[in-house]
């Protein structure tokens, strides 16, 4: 890893880190407990109240020759949420687990609650990779019933659990990136990413843009990370979904 920046303060750490992408090394990290300018997917706003989470971005470079195939870039969310399913379990929370292609959530009695997402920025230099990790909210607190956080999932939250949380991302992460790198075969984390992907095997509606929502069963992930789903019109061919809004549905 080449450096972590800590900042009192970012508008968005992503935001950064793309804008001072050519001059950055590989692996540049940086974090904040008050972010306050964060963006999602589909440019939704993520926020928070100071201290209560931490947004993390990290510069994967692509490094001496040409950009890598986009097929392959598309495992890198994937990749990441990976590494925070890891952490989050590390620091407690047992259940968490992953959505495709880029939350993870913890399962609760009534529905999986998201602790985390995750947002991929491609720049002619390299990826910038953001993370948004929900800390110490309480339930009052969380901007949506459909969220957690490490306090509402009963991990002590003190003023070290920045620190903590920072480094068991990066412990599984750094590893996890190095080995996408090195693998000829773009999939070779296919298998470790499904032990922990929640989408598999679960009824979903995936909504396209501008085309009429899926409905169907996830059965898996092709080679480029794609979604697959088995259409519940019955049809036989499967649709392998590259960007959409996944939603988990409770019907068998």
């Amino acid at each position: 890893m080449s450096s972590i920046e800590w900042r009192d303060r970012s508008a968005s750490t992503n935001s950064e880190l793309v804008a001072r992408a050519a001059k950055l090394d590989d692996l540049t990290v940086l974090a904040t407990t008050d972010q306050h300018a964060g963006r999602g997917r589909l440019d939704r706003v993520w926020s928070a109240k100071p201290g209560e989470a931490l947004a993390m971005s990290i510069f994967v470079a692509h490094g001496a020759g040409p950009a890598p195939d986009p097929r392959r870039l598309g495992w890198l969310p994937l990749v990441t949420g990976l590494a925070v399913v890891r952490a989050a379990r590390s620091l407690g929370v047992s259940t968490a687990a992953l959505k495709w292609p880029n939350d993870v959530l913890v399962d609760h009695v009534d529905s999986a609650r998201k602790l985390c997402g995750i947002l991929a920025e491609l720049t002619a230099h390299g990826v910038v990779i953001g993370v948004g990790l929900n800390l110490g909210q309480t339930v009052e607190s969380l901007p949506v019933p459909t969220a957690t956080s490490l306090g509402v999932e009963g991990v002590p939250v003190t003023q070290r659990t920045p620190d903590a949380a920072l480094a068991a991302v990066l412990e599984q992460l750094v590893p996890l990136i190095e080995q996408w790198r090195a693998s000829t075969d773009p999939s070779a984390l296919r298998a470790e990413i499904s032990a922990v992907l929640q989408t598999q095997g679960r009824a979903v509606r995936v909504d396209l843009p501008g085309q009429p929502a899926l409905l169907g069963t996830a059965v898996g992930l092709d080679d480029d990370g794609r979604l697959l789903v088995q259409p519940r019109d019955g049809a036989e061919r499967l649709v392998a979904v590259a960007a959409g809004d996944v939603t988990h549905l409770r019907y068998e």
